[in-house]
């Protein structure tokens, strides 16, 4: 396979480069990390430049051979995203970093112990209806469905020198946000993207398009820890909810919980390719697939080895 992109940021010293790309094979237009073979390549790379590869799946991150590039341009006038934080996984405690909320009040995960916990991030001017207008649309929808749970949504924005409270207000407006229920909310510029950076989420800013960031939804407990992250825009809000009520061990729709299931895992062991997969909808298929294959190796072996004189 064949990728066209744009480098966003280069980390010599391990050969890796985040580059926004075009769909090639069955992978969509996405932002992800490779890593550059012979490794001395990638130092060779600056940022906004365009570049050609060879990809191969077999490694995590993917990587990218016989790379040729053209002349960078500059992307930003602001220092590279890429930021050193420690990624956090399964189990730790979330970052108790100082936020405003959309009314202006300060804001800490802190004080939403004992609560279950969504949390997503986005920022206000985002134009992509699959991105962050989607998940607000999902967490609108949480929010009419959570009905007696004790569950708060959050939204973290990206872009945290113009998504100030008042822009905030007239967004969280906009999806009917309840702030006692949903919390849309900005901190100082370093600590807000750190904190984001720490889910695995990083924002590129582009003069072209706006910001472009990895999606991650992370579940986190009453205890303050996260429960799962989910790298992609496929979740129901019932699959949320099905999960929030097993994890107090009330009944919930199985089918729901095996679908969000199904959906985090593959995404788990085979990375960005599945992106969009949506669990039993998209295994249906699969299965399909294979049942109709099957059927027909099985109708050739009989026509070659029984009807054949």
């Amino acid at each position: 396979m064949r990728l066209h992109g744009v480098v966003l940021a280069v980390t010599p010293k391990t050969g890796e480069v985040i580059v926004r790309h075009d769909a090639f094979g069955t992978m969509p237009a996405m932002t992800m990390p490779f890593r550059i073979v012979p490794r001395e390549r990638a130092a060779q790379l600056l940022p906004g430049a365009t570049i050609e590869a060879d990809v191969s799946t077999k490694t995590e991150p993917w990587t990218l051979s016989n790379v040729t590039s053209s002349s960078a341009q500059a992307l930003t006038s602001e220092t590279s995203p890429l930021r050193r934080v420690t990624p956090l996984k399964i189990g730790d405690v979330v970052p108790d970093t100082p936020f405003l909320d959309q009314t202006a009040k300060p804001f800490r995960f802190s004080q939403l112990r004992g609560k279950d916990v969504v949390l997503s991030f986005i920022y206000t001017r985002c134009a992509d209806a699959r991105m962050c207008p989607l998940i607000s649309a999902k967490f609108a929808k949480l929010q009419e469905l959570a009905g007696k749970r004790d569950l708060h949504l959050v939204e973290v924005t990206l872009d945290p020198t113009y998504d100030r409270p008042p822009v905030l207000a007239r967004y969280a407006g906009a999806y009917k946000a309840d702030p006692r229920r949903w919390s849309l909310v900005v901190g100082d510029a370093e600590p807000t993207l750190d904190f984001a950076a720490q889910f695995h989420v990083t924002a590129f800013p582009d003069p072209n398009i706006g910001i472009i960031h990895a999606e991650n939804t992370v579940l986190i407990g009453a205890d303050g820890r996260v429960r799962s992250m989910m790298s992609d825009t496929s979740w129901l809000p019932a699959e949320i909810l099905a999960q929030v009520d097993a994890s107090h061990g009330v009944a919930s729709n199985p089918l729901a919980r095996l679908n969000l299931w199904l959906s985090s895992t593959a995404v788990a062991l085979c990375g960005n390719s599945v992106a969009g997969f949506s669990g039993l909808a998209d295994l249906a298929v699969v299965l399909a697939l294979f049942a109709s294959l099957a059927y027909l190796v099985y109708r050739l072996a009989r026509k070659i080895f029984v009807e054949s004189p």
